[in-house]
């Protein structure tokens, strides 16, 4: 499912206009990303957690070339529903 269809869905669910359906559903997900932005853990009671993953320095070298990765962060999210199931 896309953003497109989550807000077509919302919508027929709720019987609210698309367009606040829609300012909804980006407000909601800026609110997110700015929180995983600072470095901050979105945890989201019976959904799951959305947290930033600090990654090191990458250095791949096969003798012939090398490349190096700057250090990175990583967005993960860990389901509760997957977790409650035992799905790993």
């Amino acid at each position: 499912m896309n953003r497109k269809e989550l807000i077509k869905k919302i919508s027929a669910e709720t019987g609210f206009k698309k367009k606040s359906c829609r300012n909804a559903v980006e407000t909601a997900f800026d609110l997110i990303s700015q929180e995983l932005i600072k470095g901050n853990e979105v945890n989201i009671e019976e959904f799951g957690k959305f947290f930033p993953k600090n990654r090191g320095v990458e250095i791949f070298n096969d003798g012939s070339f090398v490349a190096i990765n700057p250090p990175s962060v990583k967005i993960e999210f860990d389901s509760l529903i997957r977790n409650q199931r035992g799905i790993v």
